[in-house]
């Protein structure tokens, strides 16, 4: 993914659940600076309740290590309720490339700190093709095509 890409990777509705308020405070921040919107919550009953309420939501991203109930099991407690729902796994314990399937068929995990542009491939990643889309219309992702040239321009006229 290009620089242009992670400046405003795509649109789509993303909850966040974190329990640690200065990292959902900037999952936040890095979400709305890639141009998605977002909902927060702290824990797994409170994520439930909005994914209950907000139809719009369309991943979530949540912390493995929860507290009460863990970010695995609330991923199996949300795809219960919204089959299919994209789920990206964030921990500072776990590597990135590791176990993702072991916690939630389909999908991915973020090693903590993550930045901007890993969050950004993380999140087009699982959102797929209709966030691509979507990107391509806005031109935030160039097209995949031969590039548009222009003639040299030629000597200075004397």
């Amino acid at each position: 993914m290009n620089d242009a890409a992670t400046e405003h990777a795509g649109t789509a509705k993303i909850l966040v659940v974190e329990d640690d308020d200065m990292v959902r405070a900037y999952a936040q921040a890095v979400l709305k600076a890639l141009g998605y919107h977002s909902c927060v919550a702290a824990d797994g009953p409170a994520a439930l309740r909005l994914l209950d309420e907000q139809d719009d939501i369309r991943l979530m991203l949540t912390d493995i290590g929860l507290p009460g109930m863990s970010g695995p099991d609330l991923a199996v407690e949300a795809r219960r309720r919204r089959p299919g729902l994209p789920v990206l796994f964030a921990s500072g314990s776990i590597d990135s490339e590791g176990r993702a399937d072991m916690l939630a068929p389909g999908a991915l995990v973020l090693a903590k700190p993550y930045g901007k542009a890993e969050l950004a491939r993380k999140l087009v990643q699982l959102l797929g093709d209709a966030e691509r889309v979507e990107c391509a219309e806005r031109r935030l992702i160039p097209p995949q095509g031969p590039r548009e040239t222009r003639p040299a321009a030629g000597p200075p006229s004397a």
